[in-house]
């Protein structure tokens, strides 16, 4: 008998659509029931063969404004982020992930169209026990770059204090704590949507990137201040990141 959480796959299948926003190409995105011990992939099915993609560190191939998983130095997911997000505060533990394009699609930039899709699907649990994570003690990691430190220390559920520091009027400084289980991720998290700054759009846009950004799926922020019409929350740029 099992004394903790199981495993956790969906009882139905569930599909959305849209743009990617750095390749701007559409695509289809379904959600579907997989297997105890499958985790979560990634297919390819516009892809020959459909190949799979699982979603580990091991198959992380880029960071640069957002995470692609990619395998064999050719196939790749872009931006997984936000699904990812999603996946784990509802605790979905096995579920194939099928899109038939490079890159996931950003609807309005937040974690919320995922979320809701994947509530509707309804999680189910498994005849397996899920595997969870428990610290001994503190871990500590700075980022390559410089820009960032992560501190992860034992407790008893997941709960994420971050702090942003942008030199942007509408940004500065934020700080904020929040408890990501699947009410307070839906609360607190899920409705903040990505950002970006009016005056990297056309140097972005001449890499490959950002072509599918607008003011429908991004927070742009100008030189004086938000472009769009208002926030959802006034530190939605923290929320977002404590997100991703």
């Amino acid at each position: 008998m099992m004394t903790g959480p199981a495993q956790r796959t969906l009882s139905s299948d569930v599909s959305l659509d849209g743009i990617g926003v750095h390749s701007g190409e559409s695509a289809r995105l379904t959600f579907r029931a997989a297997d105890v011990g499958t985790g979560i992939r990634f297919r390819r099915v516009d892809l020959e063969g459909k190949p799979e993609i699982p979603a580990d560190l091991d198959h992380v191939v880029d960071t640069a404004l957002g995470t692609t998983l990619g395998l064999d130095d050719v196939i790749r997911v872009r931006t997984v982020e936000h699904v990812m997000a999603a996946l784990a505060a509802l605790a979905i533990d096995n579920v194939v992930v099928e899109v038939d394009g490079p890159e996931i699609p950003i609807r309005d930039g937040s974690f919320a169209d995922f979320t809701a899709v994947l509530t509707e699907a309804l999680a189910v649990e498994q005849d397996a026990p899920a595997t969870i994570i428990s610290l001994t003690e503190p871990v500590h990691v700075d980022a390559a770059d410089g820009r960032g430190t992560y501190v992860a220390t034992p407790g008893s559920a997941l709960r994420v204090s971050a702090t942003i520091d942008f030199e942007h009027p509408a940004i500065g400084r934020q700080f904020g704590s929040f408890q990501i289980d699947e009410d307070g991720f839906r609360t607190s998290i899920a409705e903040a949507r990505t950002f970006g700054f009016e005056s990297d759009a056309a140097e972005l846009q001449a890499r490959g990137l950002a072509l599918g950004s607008s003011l429908d799926n991004t927070v742009v922020l100008g030189e004086e201040g938000v472009i769009n019409d208002d926030l959802r929350f006034d530190d939605e740029f923290l929320r977002h990141k404590v997100g991703d």
